[in-house]
Formats: C-alpha cells, sequence, structure tokens
C-alpha cells in the first residue's frame, strides 16, 4: 500500500499467468508470487450529476508504470486519465486544422515522405509550443488557446519575418500571444456522451430522428479509494 491509496501489483508475463492458472485448476498454490512487470494499481470513483435525473457513481481502476505518488500522485493521474479523450483533438489539428483540407503528400518516394511527415510534425510541435507558451503567459488552460487561431497568426506573420533581428521577433510573439489570449475559447464544459446507437447486436435503444435530444452538461466528483488488504494466505 502506498500513501495516496494506491498499491503496487505484479502484471505477469504470458508464461506466468499459464503457470499459476493451471496451478489454480489443480487446486495448488504457489509458494512464490508471478514473475513479471511491477505496476501501479490505482482504484477511484466518479460520481457524475446530471442536471436532470438521478446521479450515479462508477468504479475505476487505472493501472500505470509510475511507480512514485510523490512525483505522480494518485488523484493527478485519474484526473488526466479522465482526459485521454482529448488526444483525438491532437490528431484532428495534425491531420486536418494544420495540413488543410483536401491536401495529401506530394512525395512520391519513401525518403521524402518521411521527410515531409517530419516537417509536419515539427511545424505542429511549434504551434504547440507557441500555445503553451500563451497560456503560461496568462495562467490560462492551454485547452482554450484555439489551434485554429494558432495556424492563421503562423500564417499570416512568418512571411514577413524572413530577415527579422531577434527583438522584432520577440516583439512579434508578444503580439501573436496577445491576439491568442483575444481569441480564448469558452471554458469546457464537463459532458457525458449517453450510449443510444451502437452496431449490430447490441443492447442500447437506437435514437429516433424526432426524440428530444437528453441534456449532457454534468458535474464530475472524483475519489480515490483505498483498495483493503486481505490477510495473508497460508499453506
Amino acid at each position: 500500500m502506498l500513501p495516496d491509496g494506491s498499491y503496487l501489483a505484479v502484471m505477469p508475463t504470458p508464461k506466468e499467468t499459464v503457470r499459476h492458472g493451471q496451478a489454480r485448476a489443480a487446486g495448488r498454490t504457489l509458494s512464490q508470487p508471478p514473475q513479471g512487470h511491477t505496476v501501479r494499481i490505482i482504484q477511484y470513483t466518479v460520481t457524475i450529476k446530471p442536471r436532470s435525473g438521478l446521479p450515479r457513481t462508477e468504479t475505476f481502476r487505472l493501472v500505470t508504470s509510475l511507480l512514485d505518488p510523490q512525483l505522480a500522485p494518485a488523484r493527478q493521474l485519474a484526473m488526466i486519465y479522465h482526459q485521454r479523450w482529448e488526444i483525438e483533438n491532437g490528431y484532428a489539428e495534425l491531420k486536418n486544422r494544420l495540413r488543410g483540407a483536401g491536401f495529401i503528400l506530394r512525395s512520391k518516394a519513401p525518403t521524402l515522405v518521411c521527410q515531409e511527415i517530419y516537417a509536419l510534425l515539427t511545424v505542429y510541435q511549434a504551434l504547440c509550443a507557441l500555445k503553451a507558451h500563451a497560456a503560461e503567459h496568462s495562467g490560462t488552460d492551454p485547452d482554450r488557446i484555439s489551434f485554429t487561431v494558432t495556424v492563421q497568426l503562423a500564417r499570416l506573420n512568418t512571411t514577413a519575418q524572413a530577415a527579422a533581428d531577434p527583438g522584432t521577433l520577440r516583439t512579434s510573439r508578444r503580439e501573436v500571444v496577445q491576439e491568442l489570449l483575444d481569441s480564448l475559447l469558452p471554458a469546457r464544459r464537463d459532458r457525458q456522451c449517453e450510449r443510444l446507437k451502437k452496431p449490430s447486436r447490441n443492447t442500447f435503444d437506437v435514437k429516433k430522428r424526432d426524440q428530444p435530444r437528453t441534456l449532457s452538461n454534468v458535474h464530475y466528483a472524483l475519489k480515490v479509494t483505498r483498495y483493503p488488504l486481505r490477510p495473508a494466505q497460508t499453506r
């Protein structure tokens, strides 16, 4: 057990999983724990309070290789995992908003394709660094810095900086940062997505066109729980 309520466990190798499974099936108890990778388990609950309807609580278990609770507190990791869907925004920024609609890689040779992709990733990293700098400068959540506006400002200012000196570049960056802060996105709201439509062989109701849309704005409450220790087993 760790001070923040998480605990360490062993993720066994496939071979060890089979060996211990065969021992359990035969009614035997192996004296040594399985060999494998040491991981950290964070168990927490998420309470969802919708605007309409009753609140509900769900239990999650997060497995991580970050073993130090001081460097990676349990609550912080749980909140970061809760925002894992935002990686889809990163994919959209790189594939659609930066590259442009209908744009395909122009290179035909594999080496040139790698070079072109590397260039896109380099520009994307630079734009994200600019967003992070603007957010840090004002103490704002980076999620509120618009990537589309960042791309537009970069295109407008880059062409005029071919022979700029360091002082001019610093001034230009301050102006771009201020324009980004003047175009902040609204704060993100906690939402839930009701599962109504799935592929065939599902157990969810099908959403009808004339069915009114349910309210999706909710309030989340997250609580890390301690995993109860079982008494040591004796042979």
